[in-house]
């Protein structure tokens, strides 16, 4: 069976988890019509409010429902408006005076329409996808030699693109939703309207078009033409409905990155007929008759290096020598691409595979369910999969691989945080500060830590601190004290009732780990605490929780929190019973820590409060 655009471009392979997306607000002229009449029908578990922008400068004060209902808005601006019907008189277009208006025009509306259009986003920090414009099929230019210059109305459309991804970018909580890449995929003949309509109408075509022609409401006489026309699909043909389901999985695959569900924080690749084709005993002797390396491998080696560029961690798992690897793996792979140094963890030797790989999970701070392995033998993989439940495994296919490693909604993040962009460094240091530890005693390993600790309050999805914030609460597993994961609409509304969000940050001598802590914070009560396994076991954790009694105490009777046992928080569990919180009698979720004796921060930390 043919593999759909929408799978093609977003691969499900790793998917544990559905998005549970309830309801989404479209926005935009009728060309957004389109997508909501259609998803409404496919989608039906979804509600699809639509608000038509055509000639209007301002969203209503509310939208149809009420602002927290939404898990996100589609934003759809109209390339006519920013282009006017002017634009149509191509020889005025081929003047400079002309054609600099136009250009001007475009380029100073985009801002205003895209702010009118991100109302909800400013006022409520509603999620929001905005769509690129469609560039035409061929380009739009009088001759030859104009073709992607000034003089190529094509040439002006793509700087269009490139104008709103810049402008997106300075904002919170807006993405591009690039729906002109699924129609470079996925053909554009199949859909868009410009072999029928003018260019910058940018639309979608149906087959449906030929009642203009054909039917009596809108052709007198009712005989119409004097010849017959044909059925629009019997000349072109369309996929108008494989272009909205691919544009559905689009927004359900950011929805699904940016709320972090089922994020992969490592991948552990075999070596032989994963890496590189053939086995390296075998088949890289001395004889020079080695396996090419066109193809998967090379694709496989850059996509290795995205991953780290994004902040997840890789690592080796191979039943093979070490020293024959070392030798033999330039052999294999060529020109530098990839090293054995650019693998944080390796464990190349003869221990069952799942031993291996549970230690490498072990030594970065994971769960299984965060963890993909990649190997090409069946057996290894399965092995894996029922030794650690959770884990996800590939590899029976190289030609699928770098795809769903590249393309998969669990493998990217929303934005670079300078804690993703130093994570492997971090780590690096982390395994060098775990060395030092095994040669003193817990008492003079953390007073020559020299650990300092600052706590800082975020109170909007607009304050800078939040992307890292909202990542750190929805990738964490292991200390997190309730497993909830919480969606932009969500943190918005709790914002707006007046809650925020203690974070704090830790360094060490051996490195800054950046925002590692996450608190939700609403009238006394700690709605949950999630923190990175990193700064485990420095007291970070209690030291926190008694700076922030110690804050909140003489504003509260008491002060409660709450703890749920999920399959992977048990290093958490004893938190609050450790910060001197007892238990509900009648909710054993819930815990209550009156504001009398409350402990003093670690000896060792050097902690500061900002909470201005």
């Amino acid at each position: 069976m043919t593999m759909t655009t929408a799978d093609f471009l977003f691969p499900t392979a790793l998917r544990l988890t559905e998005a549970s997306i309830k309801r989404v607000l479209i926005t935009g002229s009728c060309a957004a019509a389109g997508y909501r009449e259609f998803l409404q029908k496919e989608v039906p578990t979804v509600t699809f409010d639509f608000l038509l922008t055509n000639n209007i400068n301002a969203l209503p004060d509310s939208p149809p429902s009420p602002i927290e209902s939404y898990d996100f808005q589609f934003v759809q601006i109209s390339l006519r408006d920013l282009l006017t019907d002017r634009v149509i008189k191509f020889p005025e277009y081929l003047k400079a005076e002309f054609r600099s208006s136009i250009v001007d025009f475009a380029m100073n509306s985009i801002e205003l329409k895209l702010d009118a259009c991100l109302r909800y986003n400013t006022s409520h920090g509603l999620l929001t996808f905005v769509s690129n414009f469609l560039v035409p099929q061929r380009s739009a230019s009088a001759a030859l030699d104009h073709l992607g210059t000034k003089l190529d109305l094509s040439s002006l459309i793509r700087k269009l693109n490139e104008r709103l991804a810049e402008l997106i970018a300075e904002r919170r909580n807006v993405y591009i939703s690039d729906i002109d890449a699924i129609g470079n995929s996925m053909g554009k003949r199949y859909f868009q309207d410009d072999l029928m309509n003018f260019y910058s109408h940018s639309s979608q075509w149906y087959p449906a078009e030929r009642d203009f022609d054909v039917s009596t409401h809108h052709n007198a006489p009712a005989d119409g033409r004097l010849e017959a026309l044909p059925e629009i699909d019997s000349v072109y043909i369309s996929q108008t409905t494989e272009l909205f389901e691919a544009v559905w999985r689009q927004w359900e695959s950011l929805y699904r990155t940016i709320n972090q569900i089922d994020s992969v924080k490592l991948v552990i690749f075999d070596l032989d007929d994963t890496i590189w084709r053939g086995q390296l005993a075998e088949h890289y002797g001395d004889d020079g008759k080695w396996p090419v390396s066109h193809g998967w491998p090379t694709g496989l080696w850059e996509a290795i290096q995205h991953l780290r560029a994004r902040g997840i961690l890789t690592a080796i798992c191979s039943k093979n020598e070490e020293t024959l690897v070392r030798a033999r793996w330039d052999r294999a792979v060529m020109d530098d691409w990839l090293t054995l140094d650019d693998f944080l963890f390796r464990e190349i030797n003869w221990r069952p595979k799942a031993e291996n790989v549970a230690k490498i999970i072990e030594l970065a701070s994971l769960t299984p369910k965060s963890v993909l392995f990649i190997d090409d033998n069946p057996v290894e993989r399965e092995s894996v999969r029922l030794a650690l439940p959770g884990i996800r495994v590939l590899g029976e296919n190289p030609y699928v691989v770098r795809r769903v490693l590249l393309w998969s909604p669990e493998t990217q993040v929303a934005r670079l945080t300078d804690e993703s962009i130093t994570r492997e460094n971090m780590m690096r240091q982390q395994i060098e500060r775990e060395t030092q530890r095994d040669t003193l005693s817990r008492e003079e390993f953390l007073r020559q830590l020299n650990c300092f600790v600052r706590v800082q309050m975020v109170g909007s999805v607009n304050s800078e601190l939040f992307p890292r914030s909202f990542e750190l609460l929805n990738k964490t597993n292991q200390f997190n004290t309730t497993g909830e994961r919480w969606s932009s609409a969500q943190m918005a509304a709790f914002f707006a009732e007046g809650g925020f969000l203690f974070v704090f940050h830790v360094e060490d001598k051996y490195t800054r780990y950046g925002l590692v802590g996450v608190i939700p914070y609403i009238n006394g009560q700690i709605r949950q605490f999630a923190m990175s396994c990193r700064v485990l076991g420095l007291d970070v954790e209690t030291s926190v929780i008694s700076a922030i009694v110690k804050i909140e105490a003489p504003k509260q009777t008491a002060i409660t929190a709450r703890v749920v046992e999920t399959d992977a928080n048990l290093v958490c569990r004893d938190i609050f019973t450790r910060c001197g919180f007892r238990a509900d009698t009648q909710d054993s979720t819930i815990f209550l820590r009156l504001p009398d004796a409350i402990a003093d921060v670690a000896s060792h930390l050097s902690l500061t409060i900002d909470c201005t």
